[in-house]
């Protein structure tokens, strides 16, 4: 690793963390969740992975939150209450372990294999965001990453030396 990236990749990978929360604020919604961390720095530590282009963030994601709320529906987990760290329950632990293997099914069969989709699918069958409302703005999150993330992750490509 060369000093430059030293700089560089924390730079951007808070650049785009910092949109996303400034954003959030202007516009009083949840555009800002830990799950963008893992995307961030996917799209700019390794530009070149198949999961780091925009086709796996987007429909990665996308497939996350749909899946956890084909979980919640399916094992009528919506009004138990969201696990934490002294509440859990069986529904939610069944929520969970569908949705996930909803996700990673889904992102294979779509080609949008996306590590921090099951992420994504977590935060909804355990209910830190379980709303419809709360889907919308898990994708405009990732929308809003992957729209300044992109081009980064393309120059980021191009410099790459190559192998």
């Amino acid at each position: 690793m060369n000093r430059r990236e030293v700089i560089v990749a924390p730079l951007c990978e808070a650049a785009l963390i910092g949109a996303a929360g400034v954003l959030a604020l202007l516009l009083h919604k949840p555009l800002f969740f830990a799950r963008l961390g893992p995307t961030a720095y996917e799209m700019i530590e390794t530009p070149s992975s198949p999961t780091a282009r925009p086709y796996n963030v987007i429909v990665g994601h996308l497939t996350g939150v749909v899946c956890g709320f084909i979980a919640l529906a399916a094992t009528h987990a919506w009004s138990t209450p969201a696990v934490s760290t002294s509440n859990i329950t069986v529904l939610r632990v069944v929520a969970a372990v569908l949705a996930a293997i909803l996700t990673v099914a889904g992102t294979y069969l779509l080609r949008a294999q996306q590590p921090a989709a099951l992420s994504t699918t977590l935060m909804v069958a355990t209910g830190s965001m379980q709303r419809l409302q709360d889907g919308a703005a898990i994708m405009a999150g990732i929308l809003l990453i992957t729209a300044l993330g992109n081009p980064i992750r393309r120059r980021r490509v191009r410099r790459m030396p190559a192998r």
